[in-house]
């Protein structure tokens, strides 16, 4: 008995854990914002990188947040190397 308690207060910390780590569409977004202005203002071509952007932007007004997540990873791995 003691066993499946302990296995279910671990499952329940490993859980609690993943979901705090994990970065939401919003802080994603908050995070690519500046590096996109400074790109910009630098002149430098984003490409691909603004538009995974733009449309992440426009499903987080949706209220598509899993959609704007994927957009916004896919934007971040695209960003020119500084």
């Amino acid at each position: 008995m003691r066993y499946v308690v302990r296995l279910w207060v671990l499952v329940a910390a490993l859980t609690v854990a993943t979901l705090a780590s994990a970065q939401t569409a919003t802080e994603l977004k908050k995070d690519l914002l500046p590096k996109i202005k400074k790109a910009q203002a630098a002149g430098t071509d984003l490409g691909e990188a603004a538009e995974e952007y733009k449309a992440g932007d426009k499903a987080l007004m949706d209220g598509l947040q899993e959609e704007a997540l994927a957009h916004f990873k896919k934007a971040k791995a695209l960003m020119p190397k500084e």
